[in-house]
């Protein structure tokens, strides 16, 4: 497989502008100079020819976008000229310190770009593979720093004699010094100077002496000033010290030179693996170049394929600026192979053409298209153009004639793999000719198999989309009331060239314009107004189902901001609730705990006093279990209905109802602050007279009671399972049903149950729970386990219910 476009075809393209934007972004010298028309290859250096080297460059796109999305660059570099510092090197040429830097800069380069890459490999695979074949030459990198200064001067350190030598040159310098400094303080000497300095001639310290003072001072002459009239002579005293001091140089001359030498042989000995590395660093600098300007872009990775298909929503035009640029959907190559544009002039026609060849180009160089995700860009062995104005005088060919000589070459060259795109097919000559041979040569490439993309104002072109499947209309819309193109692409649409409304908008006189229109054929008039109001409604129908669209989204939108409010309502109202019912939960467990306490009190036969004492406590712990009732929102229940007593006829004996304290006999009759003294059973009780009523009849006590029946229990965890112990209870008052109840019911009647056999004074309670999965066997004697009634528990005997059946006995 190979891949064949010609320099025209890219000029045309305008390629030589996107390479300046990739080039802007490349860091290496290599990789801006394959940037440029004047790079090795011209501007078709990044083409890629086979299918796995597009795929390998898209890949390593990819992965440097991921790298610079996460906000890390990779230390990319490089030195111009390194190629002709190397190919020197390898002649064994001597290279100048500054070289060797860049060289040393180079290999740093290399050593952190393959650092980089390492640590990440896993989202850069394709990336680190490259920097896998990087060769380090960390031996060399620290030997060029160990011998050259950032500045380029040689180190001291770099040799023991090189340092010696600088040594003795300094010493000797401060010597030469010090002696001609004399000299310029002896009164002897400096009147026979032409002024009070020294200089240095042929590196050796020099007096400056008149010319007729030549005899007064003995040493050699070096130079003479340009008029004569100074001579500078080194005093004899100092010819053998800048003897030494000029041996010392050339010792020091001499070193450098071994120095330098010796480095530019090993700069000769590592330069392929080193031009290698470069290479391969200018492979990963224009995958960041690649990557940037895809960022920019907003590009995508593409789909690759070998059918020839082309899919490209929202695809864009790189070298218009993205605030400005209309997005277009175009597709071509699964359901037809040649696609026809039309509409008015500077509607966009052009840039659509070029924005969809310069798509396959990108593929091909490895660059994400600048589209929206989905796009699919199948691989073309060629991109054959015709663009814009052929004429070529030093040919001697017209527009005309240069226009069919360029559809000449294209129809020879076209094959199935051929992506080919003509701009205003057939113009320069007669309408009706130049319509038919566009058909024909439109005809001729689609045999060929090829992809097409041809723009026209020909109605005869746009109307082989309705009599030929392999061809299909697309059109830049035109907006019939502001007569202005929108530049949008509409498929499966053919537009109007609209070109009296386009002069109309150019200034041209109104007369001449609607003379034109009296002149237009009747038919071509009929379908352009056809066209029109065929734009127009698509048009209406796209504005309302985007506008649909835009509804549902917003509607969705609100519909899950209620959601989640509405669940964020019911987490708090669930937590609220279980807060709410541990607190209840918390506070009746203290108040069970009181009253048991205060029951155990009065069952150890305490006194009235303290029996009031014990009444008024049960008090304060009813409202305060009626406030926090109301403190949850919950129902409070009513206090219990008494029958009024008329006090005026009340005497001692009468039998009374205690709100909420049972039934007992009058003792004493109202007192001054309003109490009366009732007695029940052994306690004799204080109450306020307005929680006393009268019974009724019903409810006053039997005279005779029947044999209550009796139940034999067995305690417990029994071995034998005989009883230990009996107990009389009464069937109606002494028995807690709890047959047929789910778990928290039966646990609501069986606390009821307790607090009203604890307050009547019972000893024990039986439990009817059945057997069934004992489950509600195993609930209860969990709840009196913890009971503060309860001292223990037992299970009734066989013939009383056995397992079905738990007796509670009270403290």
């Amino acid at each position: 497989m190979s891949f064949f476009v010609t320099q025209k075809t890219l000029e045309r393209l305008e390629w030589k502008r996107v390479l300046t934007m990739l080039g802007e972004r490349a860091r290496t010298p290599g990789g801006r100079n394959r940037c440029t028309p004047e790079g090795e290859l011209g501007e078709a250096s990044l083409f890629e020819p086979t299918r796995r080297g597009v795929l390998e460059r898209l890949a390593e796109t990819g992965e440097a976008r991921s790298v610079l999305a996460a906000g890390e660059a990779p230390p990319i570099g490089g030195a111009p000229g390194l190629a002709q510092t190397l190919a020197r090197a390898r002649k064994d040429g001597v290279l100048a310190a500054p070289e060797l830097l860049s060289l040393a800069s180079t290999l740093k380069g290399t050593r952190d770009v393959k650092r980089f890459l390492e640590v990440r490999r896993e989202s850069t695979p394709r990336l680190a593979e490259l920097a896998e074949i990087l060769v380090e030459h960390r031996d060399f990198e620290r030997d060029i720093e160990a011998c050259l200064e950032p500045s380029g001067e040689i180190r001291d350190g770099a040799s023991p004699i090189l340092a010696g030598a600088r040594r003795d040159a300094r010493q000797i310098a401060s010597e030469i010094q010090a002696k001609v400094s004399r000299y310029l303080r002896d009164p002897d000497i400096t009147r026979h100077l032409s002024d009070n300095y020294y200089t240095i001639r042929n590196d050796r310290y020099v007096l400056p002496v008149r010319a007729d003072a030549r005899g007064a001072i003995r040493g050699i002459v070096h130079d003479a000033s340009n008029s004569g009239m100074t001579l500078f002579i080194e005093p004899e005293p100092l010819v053998d010290l800048n003897n030494q001091h000029k041996q010392a140089e050339i010792t020091i001359e001499q070193e450098t030179l071994r120095i330098l030498r010796n480095l530019s042989r090993h700069a000769g000995s590592v330069a392929d693996e080193v031009e290698a590395n470069v290479a391969t660093l200018e492979v990963i600098d224009l995958a960041f170049a690649r990557a940037d300007l895809a960022e920019e872009l907003n590009a995508v990775a593409p789909e690759i394929g070998d059918e020839g298909i082309l899919q490209l929503r929202q695809l864009r035009h790189p070298l218009l600026s993205p605030d400005k640029v209309v997005p277009s959907d175009v597709r071509l190559g699964a359901d037809f192979t040649s696609l026809i544009l039309s509409g008015p002039n500077a509607g966009g026609k052009t840039v659509a053409l070029k924005a969809i060849a310069l798509a396959a180009l990108f593929v091909r160089a490895g660059m994400h298209v600048p589209a929206a995700e989905g796009a699919r860009v199948d691989l073309f062995d060629e991109v054959l153009a015709h663009i814009g104005d052929e004429q070529d005088i030093r040919e001697n060919l017209s527009t005309f004639s240069a226009h069919m000589a360029n559809l000449a070459d294209i129809t020879r060259r076209a094959a199935d793999r051929s992506l080919v795109v003509l701009d205003e097919i057939g113009v320069g000559t007669d309408p009706g000719e130049g319509a038919a041979l566009a058909q024909a040569v439109l005809e001729a490439l689609a045999e060929r198999g090829a992809r097409v993309v041809a723009t026209t104002h020909y109605n005869l072109l746009k109307e082989m989309a309705e009599v030929d499947k392999r061809f299909a209309n697309a059109s830049v819309e035109f907006d019939s009331e502001t007569l202005e193109p929108t530049f949008r692409l509409r498929m499966g649409l053919a537009g109007t060239s609209a070109a009296t409304s386009v002069a109309a908008r150019m200034g041209l006189d109104p007369k001449v314009i609607a003379r034109a229109n009296e002149l237009l054929d009747r038919e071509d008039r009929q379908l352009d107004r056809v066209l029109t109001e065929l734009s127009v409604s698509r048009s209406a129908l796209e504005t309302e189902k985007r506008e649909i669209a835009q509804l549902r989204t917003e509607t969705e939108a609100v519909r899950d901001e209620h959601r989640a409010k509405l669940e964020k309502l019911q987490a708090r109202r669930d937590k609220l609730f279980l807060t709410m019912r541990d607190d209840l939960e918390h506070s009746f467990r203290d108040a069970h705990e009181q009253v048991a306490a205060v029951i155990r009190d009065l069952q150890r036969g305490g006194s009235a006093r303290d029996a009031a004492t014990a009444r008024e406590k049960l008090q304060t712990l009813a409202k305060d279990a009626e406030a926090s009732q109301r403190e949850a929102g919950l129902e409070v229940p009513a206090e219990e209905s008494l029958n009024p007593i008329d006090w005026s006829r009340a005497a001692i004996g009468d039998l009374v109802q205690i709100r909420d304290g049972g039934k007992g006999a009058l003792s004493a009759l109202p007192d001054q602050r309003g109490r009366v003294t009732v007695q029940l059973g052994s306690v004799r009780l204080s109450v306020p007279m307005e929680r006393v009523g009268a019974l009724e009849p019903s409810q006053e006590p039997q005279p005779t009671r029947r044999a209550a029946p009796r139940i034999t229990v067995t305690r417990a965890g029994s071995a034998d399972g005989q009883a230990v112990e009996r107990a009389d209870f009464e069937a109606d008052a002494d028995r807690c049903d709890l047959h047929g109840l789910r778990v928290d019911e039966a646990l609501d009647r069986l606390v009821y149950a307790l607090d009203r056999a604890a307050s009547a004074g019972r000893s024990s309670l039986a439990i009817s729970h059945g057997r069934g999965t004992g489950t509600l066997r195993k609930v209860v004697r969990e709840y009196l386990r913890d009971c503060p009634y309860v001292s223990h528990f037992a299970t009734a005997a066989q013939q009383d219910g056995g397992d079905g059946v738990t007796v509670a006995f009270f403290r």
